[in-house]
């Protein structure tokens, strides 16, 4: 049955291969869709605890607020 191509093996190859073609793409659009409002609403954690940083003009380092120095510009 295996020993020689035709049309009929040859078609039927097709029609397995877009079988599982189909069948992939029907799986990987069903993973995407599943839950897409928690993949946009979950921060990751280390932006939960991150602060805006500014660097000072006269020390050179960078802080959230203003140095210990007395003439720091960051108020």
């Amino acid at each position: 049955m295996w020993g020689l191509l035709s049309i009929q093996k040859l078609l039927l190859l097709v029609v397995i291969i877009g079988g599982v073609f189909a069948f992939y793409r029907f799986m990987d659009r069903r993973k995407q869709t599943s839950n897409p409002s928690d993949a946009t609403q979950q921060k990751p954690k280390s932006d939960a605890n991150a602060l805006d940083m500014t660097s000072c003009s006269t020390c050179g380092a960078w802080v959230s607020a203003a140095c210990e120095r007395p003439d720091c510009p960051i108020e």
